[in-house]
């Protein structure tokens, strides 16, 4: 089955890493909002960030490998155009970007970030920073204003290219202030916060070392945690700086000094070169600027909040002053570019407070207008409230030591209050809503799969996934499976997927499923975009399914920051879900092959035990069986039957084999129809057979051969056969006991037997 044809604008495939951080999540962003505004369609392969140097069989690196395999349905996304953000792929080599894997993009216009590759107009180019002469005035910073002298730096890893340079920077300008550097001062982290123990053996391993240079924010944590595990307090005992300029920085106790790079900037730049490359137009590679904040973190004490001199009878100039104070305290921990923006929205809100406490400063407020003001604001401002707070905080700790000020500044200074307030109950509320937000998805997860685990179809399993995913808060999802699960055989390079099957799909009205043998292929001919319903989204998110080292295919949705790390973990146990069915159906498989073994065996052993003939024991069934008979029936009576049909050679002579045979089979019909449920009974050569039986009667021979005898009678007379079956019988009588030999007992009987056709005075066959 193929998925038909729709239409569509251009699609751009984004290779990212995992969204658990601040950079991937503004990157994400300029991207979807650039995307939007160009009508583009945007697909995110969402991988594994945390490491990125070289897997390591037998490391916890080669987790990652799985997260990664992502990249390999690339091609199925059916892009225009490719955005490759190496900075947050693990999917090259200490020495950089490996060419096999951008070699994967050969055919397809694409655009690097944090990596400097060879550009070809019309077809790749790159966008990195400037990571080193913003990161070399941090450095000297610390050296030149602070007087530290025993610097040590936590890098990003080896192969990364921004850690790279970041490094260079800070050899370069610890050497051009002789200052040494040893291995030992520098450590290589993963640009994740959880560096703990890394900090940790710096600090150790570095007596009176004074500050610690962070190769970007997030590691930057991890030196909090452990300063204030020791009891040192950062800025004073111990400088931090970081890299990146993000909220968590700036509202870090204290705020973090650091270098500012526009991430989000970096995001609409890809996507406006992706629209040149997409148009056969010129995209030069670019270098964007950084800046280099100084907080309070490198040692930078705060400055008080120090009143303007200006006229008391001038309150609007003196609030003026005020103002400008105010909004550049904040204003100051953002980058440049985005100054100017947040400056104006909050001059003209706080120049708006101004006329209400000039104009009427002994009327009480109007809170319920005040109240509606503010919400206007922080609908539209989504910068860090709690910054504000500390610079309102800043400005109402002078105040309230300050006398004799007009009404009018009294107004202001309450507005400032009950604005501060506000901030802090709306704070209140967002956390809250963030806890129970965090306490309905914790139950995401483990709902996905739960109750899965019954005998319901594959197809029915998977639809209950999908719809509890919509339920979730997704509108569009989509489980796309391989035919056939493969091994990730590579972390370096792609290994290209160029098939796979839509499993099932849902949205807010409709959930479709497919049984194997119908599910609608999936190629580069009918790639992702043509999947029902998909041209709706403008930007969707990937994430690989995957068990061990078995990758199963991927799980398709919307778009939506708040729940990309949630729906990781829910790959993972989807991949865990489809590894479970595959095993149930290899069970089936196998128990089917081991019950049809089974079937074969008991035919093999029947066999092997039984005449096939009559279907009665042979040789070996009899004798097996009378051993086990004879332990189980200690001290018991038995006899030992031996039976010879006479005169089988004439009837075959005669009448033919078949009537041989059909003779055969009468005597069979006959010891069958008299002997009992635990008697036993076989045919143990040509014409022989024989019996064995477990009795307490003291007369068994006599009425044995009584009912032998009434027996062939009455076949004879019933059967329509031109001869009379005759059969000679010897019995043996014996006890059961230990160390019994079977085929003592049978010898006994067998000379019973010739004893009985001696005395027979019939010699002849008889005939009917």
């Amino acid at each position: 089955m193929e998925i038909s044809r729709g239409t569509r604008s251009h699609v751009v495939g984004v290779l990212i890493g995992d969204v658990s951080n601040d950079f991937i999540d503004e990157l994400m962003a300029g991207i979807s909002d650039a995307g939007e505004k160009a009508k583009m369609q945007i697909v995110f392969l969402l991988g594994m960030q945390k490491y990125s140097e070289e897997y390591e069989a037998g490391t916890g690196r080669v987790a990652a490998i799985s997260h990664n395999s992502v990249y390999d349905y690339a091609m199925l996304t059916g892009a225009d155009a490719f955005i490759i953000a190496c900075g947050s792929l693990s999917s090259f080599s200490s020495g950089g970007l490996d060419p096999k894997f951008l070699a994967c993009f050969a055919d397809v216009p694409y655009v690097v970030l944090q990596e400097r590759i060879a550009p070809d107009k019309g077809k790749k180019t790159y966008i990195v920073v400037d990571n080193y002469h913003s990161f070399n005035q941090c450095i000297e910073h610390l050296i030149v204003s602070h007087g530290r002298k025993k610097i040590v730096l936590v890098s990003g890893p080896r192969g990364h290219a921004d850690a790279r340079e970041r490094l260079a920077a800070y050899t370069d300008c610890m050497r051009r202030y002789d200052l040494p550097v040893t291995e030992g001062m520098i450590a290589y982290g993963d640009y994740s916060e959880y560096v703990d123990e890394l900090v940790c053996k710096l600090i150790d391993d570095n007596p009176g070392l004074d500050a610690i240079a962070f190769a970007n924010d997030e590691m930057a944590k991890a030196g909090y945690r452990e300063c204030h595990r020791r009891g040192l307090v950062v800025g004073r005992d111990i400088a931090i700086t970081g890299f990146d300029n993000f909220n968590a920085g700036r509202t870090m106790e204290p705020p973090l000094t650091t270098v500012s790079q526009n991430t989000y900037q970096m995001g609409q730049l890809a996507i406006g070169h992706v629209e040149a490359l997409l148009n056969n137009q010129d995209a030069p590679p670019l270098e964007m600027r950084t800046e280099f904040l100084v907080r309070h973190s490198c040692g930078c004490t705060r400055e008080g909040f120090c009143f303007p001199s200006c006229s008391t009878s001038d309150p609007a100039a003196f609030i003026d002053a005020i103002i400008d104070k105010l909004v550049n305290s904040y204003t100051e921990h953002f980058a440049m570019d985005k100054r100017n923006q947040h400056s104006t929205a909050l001059r003209n809100f706080f120049h708006s407070l101004r006329e209400i406490a000039v104009n009427t400063p002994e009327e009480p407020l109007d809170y319920n207008d005040l109240a509606s003001r503010l919400d206007t604001l922080f609908t539209s401002f989504d910068q860090p409230t709690l910054l504000l707070s500390q610079c309102l905080q800043d400005f109402l700790l002078q105040f309230l030591g300050v006398d004799g000020f007009p009404p009018a500044m009294k107004k202001f200074a309450v507005v400032i209050a009950y604005m501060q307030q506000y901030i802090h109950v709306r704070e209140i509320h967002l956390f809250n809503s963030r806890l129970d937000t965090y306490r309905s998805q914790s139950w995401i997860a483990p709902e996905v799969t739960s109750g899965l685990f019954s005998d319901a179809s594959e197809e029915n399993v998977f639809r209950c996934v999908v719809k509890r995913l919509v339920r979730s808060g997704l509108r569009n999802v989509y489980l796309c499976l391989l035919e056939n699960p493969v091994r990730r055989n590579g972390a370096s390079s792609l290994d290209i997927i160029h098939r796979m099957r839509l499993a099932a799909y849902a949205d807010v009205e409709n959930t479709v499923t497919y049984p194997r043998s119908e599910m609608p292929v999936i190629n580069e001919a009918y790639p992702f975009w043509q999947m029902p319903g998909f041209s709706r989204i403008r930007a969707a998110m990937a994430f690989s399914l995957f068990s061990g080292d078995h990758q199963y295919g991927i799980l398709l949705c919307d778009e939506d920051h708040a729940k990309s790390t949630l729906l990781h973990v829910i790959g993972l146990q989807l991949g865990m879900l489809i590894d479970f069915l595959a095993l149930r159906g290899q069970e089936k498989k196998i128990s089917a092959e081991l019950e049809n073994i089974r079937e074969k065996n008991e035919i093999l052993n029947f066999l092997s035990e039984y005449d096939s003939l009559c279907g009665l024991l042979n040789r070996r069934g009899f004798i097996e069986q009378a051993i086990r008979r004879n332990r189980d029936n200690i001290s018991k009576v038995a006899y030992c039957a031996f039976m010879d049909l006479d005169y089988l050679k004439q009837i075959n002579d005669t009448f033919g084999h078949s009537e041989g045979d059909a003779a055969l089979m009468g005597v069979s019909m006959i010891l069958k129809n008299i002997a009992g449920e635990n008697d036993l009974i076989g045919r143990i050569g040509g014409d022989e057979f024989v019996g064995l039986f477990i009795t307490d009667d003291p007369d068994f021979d006599t009425h044995f051969l009584q009912r032998f005898q009434a027996e062939a009678e009455r076949y004879n007379l019933n059967a329509e056969k031109p001869y009379w079956l005759d059969v000679s019988i010897g019995l043996a009588h014996y006890v059961c006991r230990q160390g019994l030999e079977v085929s003592s007992v049978l010898a006994a009987a067998d000379q019973y037997l010739y004893a009985a056709k001696r005395n027979r005075s019939a010699v002849c066959l008889r005939r009917k």
